[in-house]
């Protein structure tokens, strides 16, 4: 998933209304986008944060949440079930919603952008 047109189609319409599952993409090593990326923060994954300009017919912001595949635990947590696996993505579900993404972002995308 390289191209900008990928991961808007591929990736956006998973995190837009994302209310409880966590979608991790292989890409190299792996990451996380968006309201997936919050969450993994929320269950205290180490990660790192990157703010990913999308310039393909669109103009988009997304945070982009990167971690080693060597370091992730599973279960992520105690409410994280694992529900999907293929070559290039996992999908967990975690019981509880999670509140706060849009506060979350606005701050991180302050802090990246000092």
């Amino acid at each position: 998933m390289e191209q900008a047109s990928d991961v808007v189609e591929l990736v956006l319409p998973h995190e837009v209304d994302n209310p409880n599952n966590v979608y991790l993409y292989l890409e190299g090593d792996a990451c996380a986008y968006e309201r997936s990326a919050y969450y993994l923060t929320q269950m205290e994954v180490p990660v790192v944060l990157k703010k990913e300009v999308i310039h393909d017919d669109y103009d988009v912001v997304l945070l982009k949440a990167f971690f080693a595949v060597n370091d992730m635990y599973l279960p992520l947590s105690p409410t994280a079930v694992l529900k999907l696996v293929a070559d290039d993505k996992l999908q967990f579900q975690i019981r509880d919603r999670v509140e706060g993404f849009s506060e979350w972002k606005e701050n991180e995308l302050k802090k990246l952008s000092a």
